[in-house]
Protein backbone atom coordinates (compact mmCIF):
# COMPACT_ATOMS: atom_id res chain seq x y z
CA UNK A 1 0.00 0.00 0.00
CA UNK A 2 1.17 3.41 -0.94
CA UNK A 3 0.43 7.13 -0.35
CA UNK A 4 0.47 10.33 -1.96
CA UNK A 5 3.68 12.68 -0.41
CA UNK A 6 3.03 15.25 1.99
CA UNK A 7 4.16 19.17 0.90
CA UNK A 8 7.91 20.01 0.27
CA UNK A 9 7.83 22.45 3.63
CA UNK A 10 7.41 19.46 5.39
CA UNK A 11 11.29 18.03 4.42
CA UNK A 12 13.71 17.91 7.34
CA UNK A 13 17.08 16.60 7.10
CA UNK A 14 18.24 13.98 9.20
CA UNK A 15 22.01 14.51 8.77
CA UNK A 16 23.86 16.42 6.53
CA UNK A 17 23.83 15.70 2.77
CA UNK A 18 27.49 16.76 2.58
CA UNK A 19 30.11 13.72 2.28
CA UNK A 20 32.53 13.71 4.55
CA UNK A 21 36.08 13.81 3.46
CA UNK A 22 38.13 10.32 3.47
CA UNK A 23 37.48 7.17 1.55
CA UNK A 24 35.29 8.02 -1.94
CA UNK A 25 31.85 7.20 -2.06
CA UNK A 26 31.08 6.65 -5.98
CA UNK A 27 27.46 6.90 -6.28
CA UNK A 28 25.20 4.38 -7.86
CA UNK A 29 21.16 4.23 -8.04
CA UNK A 30 18.76 1.96 -9.73
CA UNK A 31 16.31 5.16 -8.87
CA UNK A 32 15.76 7.71 -11.63
CA UNK A 33 15.52 10.84 -8.29
CA UNK A 34 11.22 11.43 -9.06
CA UNK A 35 9.01 10.54 -6.14
CA UNK A 36 5.24 9.86 -6.23
CA UNK A 37 4.33 7.90 -3.67
CA UNK A 38 5.53 6.65 0.45
CA UNK A 39 5.03 3.50 0.90
CA UNK A 40 5.51 -0.28 3.18
CA UNK A 41 5.05 -2.45 0.09
CA UNK A 42 2.57 -5.03 1.09
CA UNK A 43 4.15 -5.23 4.48
CA UNK A 44 1.33 -2.76 5.24
CA UNK A 45 0.52 -2.58 9.02
CA UNK A 46 2.90 -5.29 9.66
CA UNK A 47 6.31 -6.26 10.41
CA UNK A 48 8.42 -7.97 7.27
CA UNK A 49 11.01 -6.00 4.29
CA UNK A 50 11.17 -4.17 1.18
CA UNK A 51 13.89 -4.16 -0.86
CA UNK A 52 16.12 -3.18 -4.12
CA UNK A 53 18.31 -5.70 -6.39
CA UNK A 54 20.99 -4.76 -7.45
CA UNK A 55 22.26 -6.95 -10.10
CA UNK A 56 25.81 -7.59 -11.19
CA UNK A 57 25.24 -6.00 -14.16
CA UNK A 58 25.67 -2.72 -12.95
CA UNK A 59 27.52 -3.43 -9.61
CA UNK A 60 30.34 -5.83 -10.73
CA UNK A 61 33.22 -3.93 -9.55
CA UNK A 62 32.01 -2.36 -6.65
CA UNK A 63 32.50 -4.30 -3.02
CA UNK A 64 33.26 -1.12 -0.39
CA UNK A 65 29.97 0.19 0.59
CA UNK A 66 30.56 3.12 1.97
CA UNK A 67 27.31 5.77 1.26
CA UNK A 68 23.95 5.19 1.87
CA UNK A 69 21.01 7.70 1.38
CA UNK A 70 17.34 6.86 1.28
CA UNK A 71 13.68 8.83 2.57
CA UNK A 72 11.94 7.65 6.07
CA UNK A 73 8.58 9.71 6.09
CA UNK A 74 6.59 9.01 9.25
CA UNK A 75 2.68 8.99 9.18
CA UNK A 76 2.46 10.34 13.04
CA UNK A 77 5.56 11.07 14.50
CA UNK A 78 4.73 11.53 18.21
CA UNK A 79 4.65 7.39 17.52
CA UNK A 80 8.23 6.01 17.39
CA UNK A 81 9.10 2.66 14.96
CA UNK A 82 12.46 1.63 14.69
CA UNK A 83 13.87 0.04 11.22
CA UNK A 84 16.87 -1.52 10.14
CA UNK A 85 18.81 -1.60 7.02
CA UNK A 86 20.12 -5.30 5.55
CA UNK A 87 21.74 -6.79 2.41
CA UNK A 88 19.94 -9.99 1.62
CA UNK A 89 20.97 -12.88 -1.21
CA UNK A 90 18.99 -14.74 -3.57
CA UNK A 91 17.18 -17.46 -1.60
CA UNK A 92 16.88 -20.88 -3.87
CA UNK A 93 13.74 -19.15 -5.82
CA UNK A 94 15.40 -16.63 -7.10
CA UNK A 95 13.44 -14.12 -4.65
CA UNK A 96 15.18 -12.21 -1.57
CA UNK A 97 16.53 -14.50 1.11
CA UNK A 98 15.07 -11.88 4.37
CA UNK A 99 15.65 -14.99 6.74
CA UNK A 100 19.42 -14.70 5.73
CA UNK A 101 19.86 -10.89 5.21
CA UNK A 102 22.37 -9.27 7.29
CA UNK A 103 21.92 -6.96 9.02
CA UNK A 104 24.59 -3.29 8.69
CA UNK A 105 22.72 -1.27 10.93
CA UNK A 106 20.08 -1.88 13.52
CA UNK A 107 17.42 0.26 16.02
CA UNK A 108 17.02 2.81 13.47
CA UNK A 109 14.39 5.61 15.04
CA UNK A 110 13.61 9.71 13.77
CA UNK A 111 13.81 12.59 16.09
CA UNK A 112 10.96 13.56 18.31
CA UNK A 113 8.24 15.50 16.21
CA UNK A 114 4.81 15.88 15.19
CA UNK A 115 2.48 15.53 12.12
CA UNK A 116 3.63 14.18 9.21
CA UNK A 117 7.13 14.37 8.46
CA UNK A 118 9.69 12.64 5.74
CA UNK A 119 13.64 12.51 6.37
CA UNK A 120 16.68 11.99 4.28
CA UNK A 121 18.83 9.59 5.84
CA UNK A 122 22.46 8.96 5.28
CA UNK A 123 24.67 6.93 5.94
CA UNK A 124 28.44 8.01 5.66
CA UNK A 125 30.83 4.99 6.23
CA UNK A 126 34.01 6.94 4.90
CA UNK A 127 36.35 7.21 7.43
CA UNK A 128 39.13 5.10 9.37
CA UNK A 129 37.36 4.54 12.67
CA UNK A 130 34.10 3.64 10.39
CA UNK A 131 34.88 2.39 7.36
CA UNK A 132 32.72 0.78 4.30
CA UNK A 133 30.70 -2.41 4.52
CA UNK A 134 32.58 -4.94 2.30
CA UNK A 135 29.91 -6.92 0.88
CA UNK A 136 32.34 -9.51 -0.60
CA UNK A 137 33.02 -10.01 3.37
CA UNK A 138 29.67 -10.40 4.77
CA UNK A 139 28.65 -13.44 6.63
CA UNK A 140 25.27 -15.42 7.29
CA UNK A 141 24.08 -16.60 10.74
CA UNK A 142 26.00 -20.10 9.63
CA UNK A 143 29.10 -17.94 9.12
CA UNK A 144 28.39 -19.01 5.50
CA UNK A 145 29.86 -15.96 2.58
CA UNK A 146 26.10 -14.55 2.25
CA UNK A 147 26.64 -13.32 -1.72
CA UNK A 148 26.97 -15.05 -4.92
CA UNK A 149 29.19 -12.50 -7.00
CA UNK A 150 27.21 -13.89 -9.87
CA UNK A 151 24.00 -13.11 -8.69
CA UNK A 152 21.53 -10.18 -7.71
CA UNK A 153 21.83 -8.63 -3.74
CA UNK A 154 19.14 -6.67 -2.28
CA UNK A 155 19.07 -3.42 0.14
CA UNK A 156 16.18 -4.46 2.36
CA UNK A 157 14.56 -1.98 4.64
CA UNK A 158 13.35 -4.16 7.72
CA UNK A 159 10.25 -2.86 9.73
CA UNK A 160 10.27 -4.18 13.35
CA UNK A 161 7.75 -2.81 14.69
CA UNK A 162 3.32 -2.70 13.45
CA UNK A 163 2.00 0.60 12.43
CA UNK A 164 -1.92 1.66 12.29
CA UNK A 165 -1.43 2.28 8.31
CA UNK A 166 -2.25 4.46 6.64
CA UNK A 167 -2.34 6.98 9.37
CA UNK A 168 0.20 5.82 11.33
CA UNK A 169 3.67 4.45 10.46
CA UNK A 170 7.00 4.74 8.76
CA UNK A 171 7.71 4.04 5.03
CA UNK A 172 9.83 4.38 2.22
CA UNK A 173 10.04 6.95 -0.04
CA UNK A 174 9.33 5.84 -4.27
CA UNK A 175 9.31 5.80 -7.91
CA UNK A 176 6.21 4.42 -9.59
CA UNK A 177 6.73 2.94 -12.63
CA UNK A 178 3.57 1.48 -13.19
CA UNK A 179 0.24 2.11 -15.07
CA UNK A 180 -1.37 4.23 -12.17
CA UNK A 181 -0.06 7.29 -11.57
CA UNK A 182 -1.49 10.32 -9.91
CA UNK A 183 -2.28 13.13 -12.13
CA UNK A 184 -1.54 11.20 -15.22
CA UNK A 185 -3.79 11.56 -18.76
CA UNK A 186 -3.04 11.94 -22.65
CA UNK A 187 -0.53 14.22 -24.04
CA UNK A 188 1.35 15.04 -20.69
CA UNK A 189 4.57 14.45 -21.85
CA UNK A 190 6.10 14.24 -18.48
CA UNK A 191 6.94 11.72 -15.77
CA UNK A 192 3.71 11.48 -14.25
CA UNK A 193 1.95 10.22 -17.29
CA UNK A 194 1.63 6.31 -17.28
CA UNK A 195 2.67 5.58 -20.69
CA UNK A 196 5.48 7.64 -20.78
CA UNK A 197 6.93 7.32 -17.51
CA UNK A 198 10.70 7.84 -17.52
CA UNK A 199 11.54 6.04 -13.91
CA UNK A 200 10.30 3.17 -16.48
CA UNK A 201 11.93 1.57 -19.41
CA UNK A 202 10.47 0.99 -22.70
CA UNK A 203 7.45 -0.49 -23.81
CA UNK A 204 7.86 -4.05 -24.42
CA UNK A 205 6.70 -6.77 -22.08
CA UNK A 206 8.85 -8.81 -20.57
CA UNK A 207 6.42 -12.11 -20.43
CA UNK A 208 3.41 -12.72 -22.65
CA UNK A 209 1.78 -12.44 -19.16
CA UNK A 210 2.75 -9.09 -17.46
CA UNK A 211 -0.47 -6.94 -17.45
CA UNK A 212 1.28 -3.93 -18.79
CA UNK A 213 2.62 -3.28 -22.00
CA UNK A 214 6.04 -1.53 -20.36
CA UNK A 215 9.09 -3.78 -19.11
CA UNK A 216 8.72 -4.64 -15.15
CA UNK A 217 12.09 -5.20 -14.31
CA UNK A 218 11.45 -7.12 -11.57
CA UNK A 219 13.76 -5.59 -8.82
CA UNK A 220 11.92 -3.79 -6.07
CA UNK A 221 10.69 -6.62 -3.72
CA UNK A 222 8.27 -6.79 -0.75
CA UNK A 223 7.10 -8.96 2.04
CA UNK A 224 3.43 -9.48 2.61
CA UNK A 225 1.23 -8.85 5.81
CA UNK A 226 -0.05 -11.96 7.19
CA UNK A 227 1.18 -14.12 4.74
CA UNK A 228 4.48 -15.40 5.88
CA UNK A 229 7.27 -16.45 3.64
CA UNK A 230 5.79 -14.87 0.52
CA UNK A 231 7.09 -11.74 -1.47
CA UNK A 232 6.75 -10.26 -4.86
CA UNK A 233 8.02 -7.89 -7.38
CA UNK A 234 6.55 -4.56 -7.37
CA UNK A 235 6.27 -2.11 -10.38
CA UNK A 236 8.53 0.46 -8.74
CA UNK A 237 11.88 1.63 -7.68
CA UNK A 238 12.94 2.62 -4.27
CA UNK A 239 14.69 6.11 -3.77
CA UNK A 240 17.74 4.79 -2.63
CA UNK A 241 21.28 6.00 -3.22
CA UNK A 242 24.21 3.66 -2.93
CA UNK A 243 27.90 5.02 -2.55
CA UNK A 244 30.96 3.04 -2.72
CA UNK A 245 35.11 3.03 -2.26
CA UNK A 246 35.53 1.77 -5.88
CA UNK A 247 35.51 3.49 -9.24
CA UNK A 248 31.41 3.58 -10.36
CA UNK A 249 30.00 4.08 -13.79
CA UNK A 250 26.35 5.19 -13.79
CA UNK A 251 24.14 4.74 -16.75
CA UNK A 252 20.83 7.21 -18.10
CA UNK A 253 18.69 7.85 -20.55
CA UNK A 254 18.87 11.11 -21.93
CA UNK A 255 15.77 13.06 -23.17
CA UNK A 256 14.75 15.99 -23.32
CA UNK A 257 11.03 16.07 -24.20
CA UNK A 258 10.12 13.14 -21.49
CA UNK A 259 12.55 14.02 -18.90
CA UNK A 260 10.91 17.63 -18.61
CA UNK A 261 9.74 19.22 -14.97
CA UNK A 262 9.58 17.40 -12.44
CA UNK A 263 11.26 14.82 -13.98
CA UNK A 264 15.71 14.93 -14.12
CA UNK A 265 17.28 14.78 -17.46
CA UNK A 266 19.38 12.30 -17.70
CA UNK A 267 17.41 9.41 -16.02
CA UNK A 268 19.27 6.98 -13.89
CA UNK A 269 15.91 4.80 -13.53
CA UNK A 270 14.97 1.90 -14.82
CA UNK A 271 14.85 3.59 -18.18
CA UNK A 272 18.66 3.59 -17.81
CA UNK A 273 18.60 -0.45 -17.91
CA UNK A 274 16.04 -0.65 -21.11
CA UNK A 275 15.94 3.22 -23.03
CA UNK A 276 14.10 3.42 -26.19
CA UNK A 277 16.69 4.18 -28.72
CA UNK A 278 14.31 4.26 -31.81
CA UNK A 279 10.92 4.46 -30.54
CA UNK A 280 9.63 1.51 -30.09
CA UNK A 281 6.35 1.92 -29.15
CA UNK A 282 5.50 4.00 -31.87
CA UNK A 283 4.51 6.75 -29.66
CA UNK A 284 2.64 10.20 -31.26
CA UNK A 285 5.75 12.27 -30.07
CA UNK A 286 8.66 10.00 -30.20
CA UNK A 287 10.58 8.86 -27.57
CA UNK A 288 14.39 8.76 -28.96
CA UNK A 289 16.61 8.58 -26.08
CA UNK A 290 20.38 9.23 -26.04
CA UNK A 291 22.37 8.31 -23.60
CA UNK A 292 24.81 9.12 -21.01
CA UNK A 293 27.26 7.47 -18.84
CA UNK A 294 28.95 8.71 -16.14
CA UNK A 295 31.86 7.95 -14.11
CA UNK A 296 33.00 8.35 -10.46
CA UNK A 297 36.22 7.74 -9.01
CA UNK A 298 36.54 9.92 -6.05
CA UNK A 299 39.01 13.38 -5.68
CA UNK A 300 42.33 11.35 -5.73
CA UNK A 301 41.70 11.37 -9.00
CA UNK A 302 40.73 15.20 -9.71
CA UNK A 303 42.48 16.67 -12.99
CA UNK A 304 43.01 13.18 -14.36
CA UNK A 305 41.53 11.69 -17.65
CA UNK A 306 38.87 8.95 -18.35
CA UNK A 307 38.25 6.62 -20.95
CA UNK A 308 34.91 4.75 -21.90
CA UNK A 309 34.89 1.00 -23.54
CA UNK A 310 32.06 -1.00 -24.76
CA UNK A 311 31.27 -4.19 -25.69
CA UNK A 312 28.60 -6.62 -26.06
CA UNK A 313 29.85 -9.68 -24.36
CA UNK A 314 31.32 -9.88 -20.82
CA UNK A 315 34.04 -12.25 -18.84
CA UNK A 316 32.83 -14.77 -16.61
CA UNK A 317 35.10 -13.92 -14.26
CA UNK A 318 37.02 -10.30 -14.27
CA UNK A 319 40.56 -10.02 -15.32
CA UNK A 320 43.52 -8.49 -13.26
CA UNK A 321 45.92 -6.53 -14.48
CA UNK A 322 49.12 -5.70 -12.61
CA UNK A 323 49.37 -2.02 -12.13
CA UNK A 324 45.74 -1.30 -12.23
CA UNK A 325 42.86 -1.31 -9.59
CA UNK A 326 39.96 -3.08 -10.47
CA UNK A 327 39.46 -5.59 -12.79
CA UNK A 328 38.64 -6.01 -16.89
CA UNK A 329 35.14 -7.34 -17.51
CA UNK A 330 34.63 -6.59 -20.98
CA UNK A 331 35.69 -9.35 -23.33
CA UNK A 332 38.17 -7.70 -25.66
CA UNK A 333 37.40 -9.80 -28.33
CA UNK A 334 33.93 -8.07 -28.35
CA UNK A 335 33.24 -6.29 -31.75
CA UNK A 336 32.50 -3.07 -29.55
CA UNK A 337 35.49 -3.23 -27.78
CA UNK A 338 37.64 -2.70 -31.33
CA UNK A 339 36.25 0.21 -31.33
CA UNK A 340 38.51 1.78 -28.73
CA UNK A 341 38.17 4.08 -25.76
CA UNK A 342 36.16 6.47 -25.82
CA UNK A 343 37.41 10.26 -24.31
CA UNK A 344 35.29 11.22 -20.98
CA UNK A 345 37.11 14.21 -20.60
CA UNK A 346 39.12 15.59 -17.81
CA UNK A 347 37.83 14.73 -13.74
CA UNK A 348 36.55 17.15 -12.42
CA UNK A 349 37.15 18.11 -8.72
CA UNK A 350 35.34 15.02 -7.29
CA UNK A 351 37.18 12.67 -9.92
CA UNK A 352 33.59 12.44 -12.04
CA UNK A 353 33.39 12.66 -16.35
CA UNK A 354 30.95 12.18 -18.68
CA UNK A 355 30.23 11.19 -21.76
CA UNK A 356 26.82 11.79 -23.59
CA UNK A 357 26.35 10.21 -27.44
CA UNK A 358 23.55 11.43 -29.43
CA UNK A 359 22.68 8.85 -31.70
CA UNK A 360 20.62 11.03 -34.70
CA UNK A 361 17.09 11.35 -35.36
CA UNK A 362 14.78 8.38 -35.66
CA UNK A 363 15.78 5.74 -37.79
CA UNK A 364 19.25 6.55 -38.00
CA UNK A 365 21.85 3.92 -38.77
CA UNK A 366 23.41 4.21 -35.46
CA UNK A 367 19.90 3.72 -33.78
CA UNK A 368 19.03 1.27 -35.91
CA UNK A 369 22.37 -0.95 -35.01
CA UNK A 370 21.76 -0.34 -31.74
CA UNK A 371 18.99 -2.90 -31.49
CA UNK A 372 21.01 -5.81 -32.86
CA UNK A 373 23.00 -5.58 -29.53
CA UNK A 374 21.38 -8.02 -27.45
CA UNK A 375 23.44 -5.82 -24.32
CA UNK A 376 25.59 -3.17 -24.32
CA UNK A 377 28.53 -2.81 -21.60
CA UNK A 378 30.55 0.10 -20.66
CA UNK A 379 33.53 0.12 -18.31
CA UNK A 380 36.01 2.98 -17.75
CA UNK A 381 39.16 3.51 -17.28
CA UNK A 382 40.68 6.45 -15.08
CA UNK A 383 44.17 7.98 -14.39
CA UNK A 384 46.10 10.41 -13.70
CA UNK A 385 50.08 10.90 -12.67
CA UNK A 386 51.10 9.82 -9.30
CA UNK A 387 48.06 7.68 -8.50
CA UNK A 388 47.57 3.69 -9.41
CA UNK A 389 44.90 4.15 -12.33
CA UNK A 390 41.58 1.81 -12.21
CA UNK A 391 38.79 0.28 -13.77
CA UNK A 392 35.50 1.05 -13.12
CA UNK A 393 32.64 -0.57 -12.56
CA UNK A 394 30.52 -2.40 -14.97
CA UNK A 395 27.41 -1.07 -16.39
CA UNK A 396 25.09 -2.91 -18.75
CA UNK A 397 21.98 -2.42 -20.44
CA UNK A 398 19.72 -3.97 -23.54
CA UNK A 399 18.95 -2.05 -26.44
CA UNK A 400 16.06 -4.45 -26.76
CA UNK A 401 14.75 -7.81 -25.41
CA UNK A 402 14.66 -9.94 -28.45
CA UNK A 403 17.08 -8.58 -31.69
CA UNK A 404 16.21 -10.17 -34.96
CA UNK A 405 17.78 -13.96 -34.74
CA UNK A 406 17.16 -14.27 -31.44
CA UNK A 407 15.41 -16.65 -29.05
CA UNK A 408 13.80 -15.61 -25.31
CA UNK A 409 13.33 -18.42 -22.97
CA UNK A 410 12.85 -19.38 -19.70
CA UNK A 411 14.58 -22.27 -17.37
CA UNK A 412 14.16 -23.83 -14.06
CA UNK A 413 15.93 -25.68 -11.70
CA UNK A 414 13.75 -28.59 -12.94
CA UNK A 415 13.21 -27.53 -16.40
CA UNK A 416 16.39 -27.20 -18.45
CA UNK A 417 16.93 -25.89 -22.07
CA UNK A 418 18.33 -28.65 -24.40
CA UNK A 419 19.80 -27.59 -27.83
CA UNK A 420 21.28 -29.30 -30.57
CA UNK A 421 24.69 -28.54 -31.53
CA UNK A 422 25.12 -28.82 -34.86
CA UNK A 423 29.21 -28.60 -36.23
CA UNK A 424 28.56 -25.09 -37.90
CA UNK A 425 28.02 -23.72 -34.73
CA UNK A 426 30.96 -21.86 -33.19
CA UNK A 427 29.44 -20.16 -30.60
CA UNK A 428 26.50 -19.22 -28.65
CA UNK A 429 25.81 -15.80 -27.51
CA UNK A 430 23.65 -16.28 -24.11
CA UNK A 431 22.37 -13.16 -22.41
CA UNK A 432 21.10 -13.45 -18.66
CA UNK A 433 17.94 -11.57 -17.53
CA UNK A 434 17.58 -13.34 -14.27
CA UNK A 435 17.01 -13.84 -11.39
CA UNK A 436 20.16 -15.38 -10.53
CA UNK A 437 22.72 -16.62 -12.77
CA UNK A 438 22.68 -19.10 -15.71
CA UNK A 439 24.93 -22.03 -16.89
CA UNK A 440 25.80 -23.80 -19.71
CA UNK A 441 27.08 -27.31 -19.90
CA UNK A 442 28.22 -28.92 -23.35
CA UNK A 443 27.92 -32.90 -24.14
CA UNK A 444 29.26 -35.16 -26.72
CA UNK A 445 25.93 -37.54 -26.50
CA UNK A 446 25.06 -37.96 -22.86
CA UNK A 447 28.89 -37.16 -21.70
CA UNK A 448 29.35 -33.86 -20.08
CA UNK A 449 32.58 -32.42 -22.01
CA UNK A 450 34.36 -29.02 -21.04
CA UNK A 451 33.48 -26.63 -18.45
CA UNK A 452 30.58 -25.44 -16.80
CA UNK A 453 30.02 -22.09 -18.24
CA UNK A 454 28.24 -19.35 -16.07
CA UNK A 455 26.61 -16.25 -17.32
CA UNK A 456 25.99 -13.85 -14.47
CA UNK A 457 22.89 -11.70 -14.07
CA UNK A 458 22.11 -9.15 -16.59
CA UNK A 459 25.13 -9.73 -18.40
CA UNK A 460 25.73 -11.06 -22.13
CA UNK A 461 28.57 -13.08 -22.97
CA UNK A 462 29.72 -15.34 -26.16
CA UNK A 463 30.91 -18.32 -25.73
CA UNK A 464 33.00 -20.26 -27.68
CA UNK A 465 31.60 -23.56 -27.91
CA UNK A 466 33.39 -27.33 -27.79
CA UNK A 467 33.58 -28.42 -31.48
CA UNK A 468 32.87 -31.78 -30.77
CA UNK A 469 29.97 -31.63 -28.67
CA UNK A 470 26.44 -32.20 -30.11
CA UNK A 471 24.09 -30.84 -27.15
CA UNK A 472 23.62 -28.08 -25.03
CA UNK A 473 21.98 -27.18 -21.82
CA UNK A 474 21.31 -24.18 -20.97
CA UNK A 475 20.03 -24.41 -16.70
CA UNK A 476 19.61 -22.51 -13.12
CA UNK A 477 19.72 -23.38 -9.87
CA UNK A 478 16.49 -21.31 -9.10
CA UNK A 479 12.84 -22.80 -8.91
CA UNK A 480 11.43 -19.75 -10.26
CA UNK A 481 11.90 -19.28 -13.71
CA UNK A 482 14.78 -17.51 -14.73
CA UNK A 483 14.98 -15.70 -18.30
CA UNK A 484 16.90 -15.10 -20.90
CA UNK A 485 18.08 -14.41 -24.90
CA UNK A 486 20.18 -16.36 -27.24
CA UNK A 487 21.30 -17.23 -30.25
Amino acid sequence: MRILLPFLSLFLPLSSLTAQSGIAQNKLRLWDQSTEYTSRGSVGGGTGHISQAFPPGVTRGLDKLSFIQYVIQDQRMQTKEKWEIKIAPLDTKGEPDYKRAVALVQNLTLPNGSGIRAFTITHNRNSAQNGPFVLSGLKDANKKTLLDPDEAFHFAWNFVQKANWLTDGISVWMSQAGRALPNGGSGQLTCWQSRFHREIPRPEKFDPKDATSQIIERLAWTEFNGSPGRKLYTDRAWSLTLGFAEPSLQGAAFNTTYNNSPCINPNTGYAALDPDFNNLANATQARIDDYQWTVSAGGKYAGGVALLFFAESVYQKPATIAGIDGALNLDIQSLLFGLGPFPMGLLDVTGSARLKIPFGPVNSPLRKALLTLPALSAQAYVFKAGVKPSFSSLYTLRPILQPVGFKRASVTASTPLQLKKTPSMKTLYLRNDGPGALTLKTFIGNTQVGPLVKVPERMGRRITLFPAATKLEIATRKTNKTYFAYR
